[in-house]
C-alpha cells in the first residue's frame, strides 16, 4: 500500500501559503478574522496554522476580489456568501432541472430519429 498523500490532504504553514498566494502573512492572519466563516486553518498542537488547499482557493479568491476586482472586505464576504449559496444549490439537482435535462433529451433524439427515417 501506498501511503503518499493526495493534493488535497497536503497541508501548508503559512510561509508556503504566502509562496503559493503571494498574500502577505499579516494579511493571510487579518482575513482569518475577517473571513471567519470560510477560512478556519487547522492548527498544530504548538498552535502553528496548517491550511488545505480549500483553504488557499478561498484566500485566492478574497484576494482576486478585493485587489484585481476592487470589492471591500465586505463586499468581498456577501460575494463570497453568495458564491456559496449558489453551489450548494446547484450541487443538488432540483426537479426542474431534471426535468429540463429529460426534455432535451428527448428533443435530441427526436430530431436524430427524424433525421434518420427522412434519409
Amino acid at each position: 500500500m501506498s501511503s503518499t498523500k493526495t493534493p488535497e490532504a497536503t497541508l501548508y504553514s503559512i510561509a508556503q501559503v504566502n509562496a503559493i498566494t503571494g498574500v502577505a502573512k499579516p494579511t493571510i492572519r487579518f482575513w482569518e478574522k475577517e473571513f471567519q466563516e470560510f477560512l478556519n486553518p487547522l492548527r498544530t498542537q504548538g498552535n502553528q496554522r496548517r491550511y488545505n488547499r480549500s483553504n488557499i482557493e478561498i484566500i485566492e479568491r478574497i484576494n482576486h476580489l478585493v485587489r484585481s476586482e476592487g470589492f471591500t472586505l465586505e463586499g468581498a464576504r456577501r460575494k463570497l456568501e453568495l458564491e456559496m449559496r449558489e453551489g450548494s444549490e446547484s450541487s443538488l439537482p432540483e426537479e426542474d432541472q431534471l426535468a429540463k435535462l429529460a426534455d432535451t433529451m428527448s428533443d435530441y433524439l427526436l430530431k436524430k430519429l427524424l433525421v434518420k427515417t427522412t434519409t
